[in-house]
């Protein structure tokens, strides 16, 4: 591993005169790590659940959030749609939902494993 170190004046230079996708990613992430901002740790799914993979879904969300049953599947409720006394009722089209995790690490592996059961989204 090499350790470089930069200012930000240096790496802010860098990434506007047009560096690789990969260092602007490296760097961001680094100026993100050191001024303890965001760090990509919101998931928003886009597309992708279905009743099929709704209970999968729900058991990840469970795991990765740490939330109970009842607000995981509230949560997938708002983008697949639900029970509403004695009928289903489908979610809006194009509906988002986003979540905010503790950690990058976990919202990666949320994504990971959502993108796998079929879902649809991205981290910011």
């Amino acid at each position: 591993m090499i350790k470089i170190d930069l200012s930000v004046r240096e790496a802010l230079s860098m990434v506007s005169n047009g560096c690789d996708l990969g260092m602007y990613e490296k760097i961001v992430t680094a100026l993100e790590v050191a001024l303890g901002v965001n760090q990509r740790r919101i998931v928003t799914i886009t597309g992708g659940m279905s009743t099929d993979n709704r209970i999968p879904c729900i058991k990840a969300i469970r795991l990765h959030t740490g939330w109970g049953l009842k607000e995981s599947k509230e949560w997938t409720d708002s983008l697949v749609g639900g029970w509403k006394y004695d009928k289903w009722v489908p979610a809006p089209a194009n509906t988002k939902q986003s979540i905010t995790l503790k950690n990058p690490e976990a919202a990666e592996n949320l994504l990971r494993e959502l993108t796998t059961l079929g879902c649809e989204g991205f981290l910011s």
